[in-house]
């Protein structure tokens, strides 16, 4: 049993009765016998995070299929609630996706957690329905739908969402070794590596993770201080593409140099030349290539 937490973060024990469809005195009894974990305040009363919540789900399935994440209070809220129980995607997709461009970001936060609650892996929430989204924004900007500002402030809503979707997910103990997650210095979208950044913490990696435009010439100093087992290269859009290949080049020679397995995604890696003899890239199709290579 924990001891502290971020209060705005904690959920109340009624709270938690009616997420889980149970009574107060069913969650007491759950605690003391150790079967759902709990944080106690100073005054010692029986506060919750959302990971508790999922761990307790993901073991007891009967749980995680009537989840109530929101008040069923009015018609949109239970067919949401829904939704994210039968992770009906096709729905969800249009619906997310105008959250976003809301920067409603509690919501797109309740539906990530509710996904993964339900028991759907990262993996496959980040594909099936993250990515659909994130390519219906830049279509929406790119049909002059959005302007560069709406295009932006959506995507950081779904990259808040991912962030705080972090506290809910059940990671495994960091004994997989270390991987080095970085986009090239021209790369404007970091969201793509920072879902790869998650599934690896979740694997059990120790995950360095540099964000968007990463100077190449400058991560010399990750390889020779942290010896990275890993490097996962993310890609979206190459503009300046001679500028993307010389730092790919440079990227091959330091796996090279430490002996580092090299894997990478995303559309903008089909632009550069990535054969090379001596360090062969892995590439990743997709977010599930990433949970299971």
């Amino acid at each position: 049993m924990q001891k502290t937490a971020n209060k705005t973060s904690l959920i109340s024990s009624i709270d938690v009765a009616k997420i889980l469809g149970v009574n107060v005195a069913t969650v007491k009894r759950w605690t003391d016998s150790g079967k759902l974990d709990c944080v106690k305040t100073a005054g010692g009363h029986r506060k919750f995070l959302l990971r508790h919540l999922a761990a307790f789900a993901m073991e007891h399935e009967k749980y995680a299929q009537r989840l109530s994440l929101l008040p069923l209070d009015n018609q949109v809220n239970l067919e949401l609630s829904n939704q994210i129980l039968r992770a009906d995607m096709d729905e969800l997709i249009p619906f997310v996706l105008d959250r976003a461009i809301s920067c409603d970001q509690d919501t797109v936060k309740t539906v990530l957690s509710g996904l993964y609650m339900v028991n759907q892996d990262l993996a496959a929430i980040y594909d099936d329905l993250l990515t659909p989204v994130l390519h219906r924004i830049g279509e929406m900007w790119m049909e002059g739908n959005l302007s560069v500002t709406e295009e932006h402030l959506a995507s950081q809503t779904i990259r808040d969402g991912i962030i705080k979707l972090q506290d809910v997910v059940v990671k495994e103990p960091e004994n997989k070794g270390k991987a080095f997650v970085l986009t090239l210095s021209e790369e404007l979208h970091d969201i793509p590596a920072k879902m790869v950044h998650h599934i690896l913490e979740v694997r059990g990696f120790q995950v360095l993770f540099s964000g968007q435009k990463t100077p190449v010439g400058d991560t010399s100093s990750v390889f020779e201080s942290y010896f990275p087992d890993r490097v996962y290269l993310s890609s979206v859009y190459n503009e300046n593409l001679k500028k993307g290949q010389a730092e790919f080049d440079e990227l091959l020679t330091l796996c090279e140099k430490y002996n580092t397995k090299l894997y990478g995604g995303g559309a903008g890696l089909a632009q550069l030349n990535t054969v090379s003899e001596k360090t062969p890239i892995t590439v990743l199709n997709s977010f599930r290539d990433v949970l299971t290579t």
